[in-house]
């Protein structure tokens, strides 16, 4: 089969995360707006292994190709630039990326600045990039807001019709801190109430497990184990369903279907792919009201939660360090909306009905797609 000359290349993260969803829902959203484009999934993880660009797995036209000289998006962090830029035949190079506390990393401006162009979703990312020390022009494109559709309903998950369904979407790791969503959840709800938590995440912890409990047992560094940990402290504890396992989309879908409220307690997020979806399917969002959420979350229609900036503690000191700033949500805030939207669900839906036209009316993909073009035509 012929291959097709494409207008510009997009390397992103061939993973079912926050970055690879977010690049595939925009290169989806180029494509219809009519341009062509070359996309490669990112592989420079594996020792012994050369990088490379390989085709994309959720790519349905590897048929193009870029033109030489065309543009190149790398929808990555910036640590893989350099190596990016090594197997490329020349061109405009442009980055698209996020940070989530008040300062990038120290060694980012270095390798933002000798890009052609910077892109990443928010107002507030770009104030933290511009403030970091990064002189190269900064563009600000949304993500794209999902299609809500059905999935499967939900129905893989049997849950009760007769229950509050609230649920999270996330790594198990310091920024993210889940344990703090489970910990809201516990103290708002007892057993003998009519709700369930849903945590999706990954079946082991990205961070140090907690100490003087069971520690030194390999099990430690499970979800399953520390959310077992949490539980213990309560004597009538609430329902949570943790789930670890590798989602289908349609599995995905159907959790935002079926869940009634999502949660986030993270203390810095760039956009927030979960609460963003959890808005385009109408569903209330309970969020850190700190961050790059902020710019599509207000207080009018989505729970926010009061935080306080505090030094970072993250394991990943390449990157973190106590110099920057995150947010520690009040978890007694947190309960109070869980209890509120637990109470009248009916009118936690109404209060977010707005959100839902916002997110589905600013963030569709045509929209999305002409602002990106928009920036990219600054270095074509």
């Amino acid at each position: 089969m012929a291959v097709r000359a494409a207008a510009l290349r997009y390397v992103a993260e061939d993973a079912p995360t926050g970055y690879g969803d977010a690049a595939d829902r925009l290169v989806r959203a180029v494509r219809a707006a009519g341009v062509r484009v070359e996309y490669r999934g990112w592989s420079a993880t594996h020792a012994g292994e050369a990088p490379e660009l390989r085709p994309f797995t959720r790519d349905e036209h590897p048929r193009e190709r870029a033109e030489p000289g065309a543009p190149t998006v790398a929808h990555l962090v910036p640590e893989y630039y350099p190596l990016v830029r090594g197997v490329l035949d020349g061109g405009p190079f442009v980055a698209h990326t996020v940070w989530e506390t008040d300062r990038i990393p120290r060694h980012w401006p270095e390798l933002l600045n000798a890009t052609d162009l910077v892109i990443v979703p928010t107002q507030w990312n770009r104030q933290v990039f511009v403030d970091g020390g990064v002189d190269a022009r900064v563009a600000v494109v949304p993500h794209v807001a999902c299609e809500p559709v059905a999935g499967d309903r939900g129905n893989s998950l049997d849950l009760p019709d007769d229950v509050t369904v609230f649920y999270s979407i996330g790594r198990w790791d310091e920024r993210k801190a889940m344990f703090h969503t489970v910990r809201a959840f516990l103290d708002a709800f007892t057993g003998n109430d009519p709700v369930m938590l849903v945590v999706k995440t990954g079946v082991r912890i990205e961070m140090p497990p907690v100490e003087q409990w069971g520690a030194s047992h390999p099990m430690a560094w499970t979800t399953g184990w520390q959310v077992a940990h949490l539980v213990s402290g309560y004597r009538n504890p609430a329902r949570i369903r943790l789930e670890t396992g590798r989602w289908t989309d349609e599995q995905i879908a159907g959790l935002h279907e079926r869940g009634d409220c999502y949660v986030s307690l993270a203390r810095g997020e760039g956009w927030g792919i979960g609460a963003f979806d959890a808005c385009a399917y109408g569903n209330p969002v309970i969020a850190t009201g700190w961050g790059g959420p902020l710019e599509y979350l207000d207080d009018r229609h989505a729970c926010l939660v009061r935080s306080r900036l505090v030094p970072v503690e993250h394991v990943a000191l390449a990157s973190y360090s106590t110099d920057q700033r995150w947010a520690e949500p009040d978890l007694r805030h947190a309960v109070q909306h869980m209890r509120t939207v637990a109470s009248d669900l009916d009118t936690a839906r109404a209060r977010a009905a707005p959100l839902r036209a916002r997110v589905l009316r600013d963030y569709a993909p045509a929209s999305v797609a002409k602002r990106f073009i928009d920036a990219l035509s600054t270095v074509t």
